[in-house]
């Protein structure tokens, strides 16, 4: 490839590049809850950031009968769908506004793909208790990192700097 047309790929991907970054910090943050029916009286508020074995619980359970419908708690696209009997069992990550990560663990089942384009309004599982869950009472591990440092990240430990509070997010706190 000659300089000129180089030069001309990188103008193009360095522009698609900004292009994208300005939308994403444009797209809508308001979220909702992503269990059907479930509210702050559902999760546990000690679950955030406890002691789980040898790290941290970097995101809260949302408990529901087995079933119940999940929605993603903010449009974005899966990036990964996938199934983890070790750790989060039938899980996903859905990829949002302002460059967030959203894990939801535990599902009974899936119902979108890696590359499916989600709203709000997609059902993308069911409350079940799958992973490293099993034979525990049926919730949706719930959790949102980001790319980028959070609150006083300065002081934090172990990445929690990297980790926001979902039950804040979703006005339980």
């Amino acid at each position: 490839m000659d300089k000129g047309k180089l030069k001309k790929t990188f103008k193009t991907v360095g522009m698609a590049t900004l292009m994208f970054v300005i939308a994403n910090m444009l797209l809508p943050t308001k979220m909702q809850n992503p269990v059907e029916g479930c509210g702050k009286d559902n999760y546990d508020p000690e679950s955030f950031w406890h002691k789980w074995g040898d790290h941290k619980h970097g995101g809260i359970d949302i408990f529901a009968p087995e079933g119940t419908p999940i929605y993603p708690a903010i449009g974005g696209i899966v990036v990964e769908a996938h199934r983890n009997a070790r750790f989060g069992g039938n899980c996903l990550y859905i990829l949002s506004s302002s460059f967030r990560m959203h894990y939801y663990a535990h599902m009974k089942d899936m119902y979108v793909k890696t590359g499916d384009i989600v709203t709000k309004n997609t059902l993308i599982g069911s409350v079940g208790d799958t992973g490293n869950a099993k034979g525990k009472p049926h919730h949706l591990h719930y959790s949102i990192t980001s790319i980028l440092p959070q609150d006083d990240w300065r002081f934090q430990r172990q990445m929690k700097y990297f980790h926001i509070n979902p039950a804040k997010e979703l006005g339980y706190e």
